[in-house]
This record gives structure tokens, C-alpha cells and sequence, in this order.
């Protein structure tokens, strides 16, 4: 569960900090593509931790997976309103929550697997 929190507040302090003067990969929605690694990395590790301490527990899971879709329209509504470095963005919150989604079915696929054996 460390892991899970420290994770957490790493993209809680990168969401807020002015990230201007990193390096670009000069893509195409680049930024949408670092929104989906982030969540996608974020709600697998968390859904991990929690299969790791509590066993399948499919209400806790689907619970975790929703509060990190809530984190991420929490943190983009902080950027909208609390920095001047950062801006609201919609398209944001769509990658937040298609990685998070594509992270709970990849779970859950994963999951089957082991349950087989």
C-alpha cells in the first residue's frame, strides 16, 4: 500500500506544479498520452495493493477505480481554479478515465487468470 500512496501524491505534486520546462516528446496529445500512462499505472497499483491486503473484493474494487476517476476530475478542477501554471481541461479527465477504465478490465482479465490456477 506504500507504493499506492507514494504514487498518489507523485501525481498529485506533478498535477499542480508548472511542468513547463520538462522535456516535450513533440507528439500529438502528448499530454493526454502522460495522462493515461499516470491513471492507467495509478489504478493498477492501487487495485493490486488492495487484491495484495484484502483479497478479490469486487465492490472495494470497482470503489477504488471510481475514486481515482474523483481524484483525477478533483485535481483538474485545483488546476482550473488554484494554479497559474495550469489550466482546467476536459480532454484530461476523458484520458484520466478511459486509463482507468482500461486498468480495472486489465485487472480483472489478469485476475481470471490467476483464479483459473
Amino acid at each position: 500500500m506504500p507504493v499506492a500512496i507514494l504514487c498518489t501524491a507523485s501525481i498529485l505534486v506533478l498535477s499542480i506544479s508548472d511542468i513547463s520546462s520538462l522535456p516535450k516528446l513533440q507528439i500529438s496529445y502528448e499530454d493526454k498520452l502522460y495522462h493515461f500512462v499516470a491513471y492507467f499505472v495509478l489504478n493498477s497499483i492501487w487495485l493490486i495493493a488492495l487484491l495484495k491486503k484484502n483479497g478479490y473484493q469486487l465492490k472495494k474494487i470497482l470503489l477504488t477505480s471510481l475514486s481515482i476517476v474523483v481524484f483525477g476530475i478533483i485535481i483538474e478542477i485545483v488546476q482550473g481554479s488554484l494554479t497559474d501554471s495550469r489550466a482546467f481541461d476536459i480532454l484530461d479527465i476523458l484520458a484520466n478515465s478511459i486509463a482507468v477504465v482500461v486498468s480495472f478490465f486489465c485487472f480483472m482479465l489478469v485476475k481470471k487468470s490467476f483464479l483459473k490456477k
